[in-house]
């Protein structure tokens, strides 16, 4: 799991690299207002929730620090993920967690869900795929599709599944 974590990142970084600072910060009606800097900031720090859950036995993706830096600077969000596949080359994935998030509107309750890192690792990269299929999005309306590769924001069953349609 965490070569797939780290290739999913590595996909990230690389649109980075190209992409331009206008572009990246720029808000898209079809993001509903938002732009590719904010879902790379909200991918990013489900990765490092996860990260320091590892160290402190809690992962809470609801205590988002909101890193504006991340999400308007290219450059802070490619340290933000070398510092991220630093960490996943670390954690036990073996390690039980507990996963915590509160599902009221209000705030008023702390569900707490028994897990493990390897589980919460996985649902990082279905989570971060589904926001790059919205960055894919984003950049269909900038004319920048190119910056990404035809499997940026594809899951990996439907991958599979265009793969052997294909060859029949």
């Amino acid at each position: 799991m965490k070569k797939v974590a780290i290739q999913n990142l590595y996909q990230l970084k690389e649109l980075l690299i190209n992409i331009n600072s206008e572009d990246y910060k720029m808000k898209l009606d079809v993001l509903s207002g938002s732009s590719i800097g904010e879902h790379m900031r909200h991918i990013l720090e489900f990765y490092l929730l996860l990260v320091s859950g590892a160290f402190t036995g809690i992962v809470n993706y609801d205590k988002r620090e909101r890193n504006k830096n991340i999400e308007t600077e290219t450059k802070y969000a490619i340290a933000t993920i070398d510092k991220i596949i630093n960490g996943i080359e670390v954690i036990n994935l073996d390690e039980l967690i507990t996963f915590e998030a509160d599902y009221t509107q209000k705030g008023s309750s702390n569900n707490k869900v028994k897990s493990s890192l390897s589980r919460e690792l996985a649902y990082c990269v279905e989570h971060s795929i589904h926001h790059q299929a919205l960055i894919k999005a984003g950049l269909v309306i900038l004319n920048k599709k190119e910056l990404t590769d035809k499997y940026f924001g594809v899951a990996y069953s439907t991958i599979r599944y265009r793969n052997n349609s294909c060859a029949q």
